[in-house]
């Protein structure tokens, strides 16, 4: 339709105005100014009917139909078959081939061949008599050379123009099939790339970040906007990493290590890096292709085991040295004590005499939870108030030596009461434990925060996480009961972090080292977890975590 407006405006518009004579003189300007107004319409009524139209081959058809009907009327006016704008048809012959391809091409070339023969006839009446329109009459031989020249040009431009448009229309579907499969193949290798549960980075030779897949945002905590174009080593840190860039003759070289650092909010994390060279097809390299595994909780689950190995050896031992040490120190600290009433002691004497029974009592208490956390005794689930048991573990700490005035206890329990299927006095024990651990991690003075809730779903925001196996397959997402301890006092460093639930590691001057472990097996057993979060003179904070199928009630 444009192409239509630019031939009528450029050439018809011209002959007009210049008046050309071509070899055939215009007859009657007012018939061209008429062709030219009704292209003008027609075009317009076009451009109405596009949107409105479903048929466009039926369309297109029409339209090529009425391009030849005017094109033959203009011939017609303008000289026949020595017409100057014969070659309008040719321009149809071609859009119909373009747009219809051959079955189009060669019916506008048959139907211009008619049309021109129509035209050239009207030049003369039966008996060679000449239709005066404006034009010359023709010899005989040179109407039927004009005839045959201009029906032969149509066909050829049909036969041409309908090729090139069948080839390009296959063209144009090959390139489309292979763009389709290249977006799939694209699409497909990215989906790999997007679903594999390891990390994957790729820098170029720069060391600028090129790719960031959705395991490595999930293992780092950093998203692809942090990360694009950034330097690779900055952002990751990892040992070898930097050498590659500072030495190109290994980035040829494949190499594996594993490397300790931390995710973006600060938790550890220790990854398995495989770093090698990334090429092209060529063959040349590109730049360094790293993938990486989080083997943090691989890592917690073979210490875990390593640490069960542990106490499994302990456990053999505690009732040989129950019999071995236990009854004697009994014997002693008996003995001591008739000693002391019957003897007549000085002051010195008497002082050494009351430290003598002080430590025996206070070797005593360590043997008796050695035996208590290598030997337990079995649970007996109750139905029980988490809450009372708080109220009556703060009850006798309150009311204990190691309690002293500087230290406020706060709860924060809610309305409800919390319901949870554990043994209590063995519960009690570890509120007793945690408690205990939180007063004397504040002698100056302090405030304990004890907090119950009810939560949907696993936490995850831990600093250091002592995970129970059997818990792990099971529904992370299912109602759970978290009490959590929380004081402001001395805190507990971050290489201690990980070590404070193994036996008889303490900090301490005077402490056994067992509490914190007697905690995590009382947990342990009850099929929950706990775990501890921590910054030096900020304080601490433990939170125990009992698993779904134990807490009842609302």
């Amino acid at each position: 339709m444009s192409l239509r407006v630019i031939i009528v405006t450029i050439l018809m518009g011209a002959s007009v105005a210049l008046k050309v004579d071509q070899g055939a003189q215009l007859v009657s300007l007012p018939i061209v100014y008429f062709l030219i107004a009704f292209t003008y319409l027609m075009t317009i009524l076009y451009g109405l009917m596009l949107k409105q139209i479903r048929a466009l081959t039926v369309f297109t058809y029409c339209q090529v139909a009425v391009d030849l009907f005017l094109e033959t009327s203009l011939v017609a006016v303008t000289g026949g078959l020595a017409s100057p704008f014969t070659f309008l048809y040719l321009i149809s012959i071609i859009s119909a081939s373009m747009i219809l391809y051959r079955q189009g091409g060669m019916a506008a070339a048959s139907a211009s061949s008619i049309l021109y023969g129509i035209a050239g006839n009207l030049q003369y009446l039966q008996y060679g008599r000449l239709i005066q329109l404006g034009a010359e009459a023709l010899e005989p031989r040179e109407t039927v050379y004009s005839l045959l020249i201009n029906l032969v040009a149509f066909f050829t431009v049909a036969m041409l123009s309908s090729n090139l448009a069948e080839k390009l229309k296959q063209a144009r579907k090959s390139l489309q099939e292979k763009e389709t499969g290249l977006t799939e193949l694209k699409a497909f290798h990215e989906n790999i790339v997007q679903s594999i549960s390891s990390g994957l980075l790729t820098a170029d030779l720069e060391g600028r970040v090129t790719s960031f897949n959705r395991a490595a945002q999930e293992i780092t905590g950093l998203s692809w906007e942090e990360v694009r174009g950034e330097k690779c080593a900055e952002i990751c840190g990892w040992r070898g990493l930097q050498e590659l860039y500072e030495d190109r003759r290994k980035i040829n070289l494949s190499n594996r290590h594993d490397v300790e650092t931390q995710k973006k909010d600060g938790s550890r994390l220790l990854l398995g890096v495989t770093l090698s060279s990334l090429r092209n097809e060529q063959g040349s390299v590109t730049g360094v292709v790293g993938t990486f595994q989080d083997l943090t909780k691989i890592r917690e689950l073979e210490e875990e085991m390593k640490k069960r190995e542990r106490l499994a050896m302990i456990g053999e031992m505690a009732a040989g040295m129950a019999h071995e040490i236990r009854n004697p120190l009994a014997a002693l600290s008996g003995s001591m004590q008739v000693l002391r009433n019957e003897l007549t002691l000085d002051e010195e004497n008497q002082h050494l005499m009351e430290i003598a029974l002080k430590e025996t009592d206070r070797l005593n208490n360590i043997i008796t939870e050695f035996l208590y956390y290598a030997r337990p005794s079995p649970l007996n689930y109750k139905s029980c108030d988490l809450h009372r048991l708080l109220d009556e573990t703060i009850h006798l700490l309150q009311n204990s030596n190691n309690y002293h005035k500087g230290v406020e206890i706060r709860t924060d329990f809610g309305k409800e009461s919390v319901m949870a299927k554990v043994d209590p006095d063995q519960m009690k024990q570890v509120f007793w434990n945690l408690s205990i651990n939180a007063v004397q991690a504040m002698p100056g003075g302090g405030r304990l925060t004890i907090t119950t809730r009810v939560r949907e779903g696993g936490s995850h925001s831990m600093a250091y996480r002592l995970q129970d196996v059997r818990w792990l397959g099971g529904n992370d997402t299912a109602r759970h009961t978290e009490i959590v301890f929380e004081d402001n006092g001395e805190g507990i460093r971050r290489e201690n972090l990980h070590r404070i639930f193994d036996p008889f590691f303490t900090t301490k001057s005077h402490g056994s080292g067992l509490g914190l472990a007697i905690v995590h097996r009382i947990i342990e057993d009850h099929g929950g977890r706990v775990w501890a979060e921590s910054q030096t003179g900020k304080g601490a904070r433990f939170t125990i975590q009992l698993p779904p199928d134990q807490v009842e009630g609302k």
